[in-house]
């Protein structure tokens, strides 16, 4: 949060001011209205992430940070922000092995009072091992488990007996999980009861591990589920997916009625899944879907045994447009992912990763005015592409560049609008951003000119990862 005016500046975390601000004259009301809506500028980003660390937010035990630093600027502010209990509402707390210090254990406990009955979004990072009641931030932090609305757990294995006992979760909407193992401790399939009771629950993200524990929760009023499928109990089997709108499956163990299961998800718009080895489990998983609604699509995996079936067939049945495709699949050949792309004409925002590809597979991307109401290019309405981790053979890269100037580059004195009118005028969408692998940054110096050109005027030009922008 940054408040700034002509004289002064204020920062979250350390806030300086040179001299009497207008700001400081603010009225109390408007001073309370303004804290209530502080501590959600930082939930917005964080509630994107897969697990929400102390270490990243705000640590609520150091007195010199934020929120507390709030109260040091005059008596108003202090007055203002004691009074407002959203303020207090981001419990941000990490737990270690040791006991905490008295110092810290009371600034706990003027933080959780001044929260008063307010909803509470808890990050909670813990490596204690020992009992609860030994521990007195947790025993503290345990007491307001009634007005947990947001939960981010970073937790040991050794450590979730800590959380067995302290159900029911009445406010509980979002949760976001991590278990962490330590060295030379193998994972262990486990069945934790924890969020068993969590009326409202509607989101859970699990942030990846080799953990095999599975979690009881009322699945079946989900909208929002990212993790492995070895966390699900067999026995809830698969049609508690159908309520999702939106999914990311890691499919690191195959659920035993998947064979004979059909699933319809009528509202999920994005569907994700992903798989270290041999596709067995996501091609078991896409062959029981079917997703009329479906805008986003992502796959990452290896190899192609009959996964260019399961990926055909899951948008036969679902006859759905997609406006987002993402093919993070290396060993899936050109000739199978050109008939995917067939059954995908609507797409945006494209991401494709592949080994060689050949020229033959870019000619049918390249946008020719003269032919294309006979000939029409694939794709028409792509705006994203990302080839930044592709492989290219030479001849290839010529063939790249050229359909990036077909898709870029207004001939002669014709308008940008009338030569990118879109399908509907018998044209293609003008691309707006265009990721390239990162060795195009050493390629020709005629090449490199001509991708200075087009980022000068105007094109979006991405480099693979790992690597810095040259241009």
């Amino acid at each position: 949060m940054v408040l700034s005016s002509s004289s002064g500046t204020y920062l979250h975390g350390s806030l300086l001011s040179h001299t009497m601000s207008p700001a400081q004259y603010l009225p109390f009301d408007v001073l309370s209205e303004i804290f209530k809506y502080l501590p959600n500028l930082y939930l917005v980003k964080e509630i994107e992430a897969e697990v929400v660390s102390p270490k990243t937010g705000p640590y609520i035990l150091r007195p010199a940070k934020y929120p507390w630093s709030i109260t040091r600027i005059c008596s108003a502010w202090r007055a203002a922000a004691i009074y407002e209990p959203r303020l207090w509402s981001r419990v941000h707390l990490e737990v270690g092995q040791r006991q905490p210090s008295p110092g810290k254990v009371e600034l706990l406990q003027i933080y959780l009072g001044r929260s008063r009955n307010c909803t509470l979004s808890v990050s909670l990072h813990c490596t204690w091992i020992e009992r609860t009641k030994d521990n007195a931030l947790l025993s503290m932090l345990f007491t307001t488990v009634d007005r947990w609305q947001f939960l981010s757990l970073h937790v040991l294995a050794k450590s979730l007996p800590l959380f067995h006992d302290l159900g029911p979760f009445p406010m509980l909407e979002t949760l976001h999980l991590y278990v962490a193992h330590q060295a030379n401790t193998p994972p262990l399939t486990n069945v934790n009861h924890i969020f068993q009771h969590a009326a409202r629950l509607h989101t859970i993200r699990y942030r990846h591990s080799d953990d095999r524990s599975v979690f009881v929760m009322p699945l079946d009023q989900l909208k929002v589920y990212q993790g492995p499928t070895s966390s699900i109990p067999p026995e809830l089997g698969c049609e508690w997916i159908s309520n999702l709108h939106w999914c990311a499956f890691a499919a690191n163990e195959r659920q035993p009625d998947w064979p004979s299961t059909e699933v319809t998800a009528p509202h999920m718009r994005e569907f994700s899944i992903q798989e270290t080895i041999q596709p067995v489990n996501t091609i078991a998983m896409m062959n029981i879907l079917t997703l009329p609604s479906l805008e986003v699509l992502r796959v990452k995996t290896s190899g192609r045994i009959h996964l260019y079936d399961a990926i055909c067939g899951l948008l036969e049945r679902s006859m759905c447009i997609l406006t987002e495709l993402c093919l993070d699949i290396p060993d899936l050949t050109a000739q199978y992912m050109d008939a995917i792309l067939e059954q995908t004409p609507q797409v945006v925002k494209l991401r494709i990763t592949s080994k060689k590809l050949l020229p033959d597979f870019l000619e049918r991307w390249i946008y020719d005015p003269q032919t294309h109401a006979s000939n029409p290019c694939i794709l028409q309405q792509l705006e994203v592409l990302d080839l930044g981790r592709c492989t290219f053979i030479p001849s290839a890269e010529i063939a790249l560049l050229q359909m990036i100037q077909s898709r870029w580059e207004v001939p002669g004195k014709i308008t940008t609008r009338e030569y990118f009118a879109g399908p509907a005028a018998n044209s293609i969408v003008r691309l707006r951003t265009f990721q390239v692998p990162y060795k195009f940054q050493r390629t020709k110096r005629s090449q490199k000119k001509i991708l200075r050109l087009w980022k000068e005027q105007g094109l979006d030009i991405q480099f693979g990862p790992g690597s810095q922008n040259r241009l």
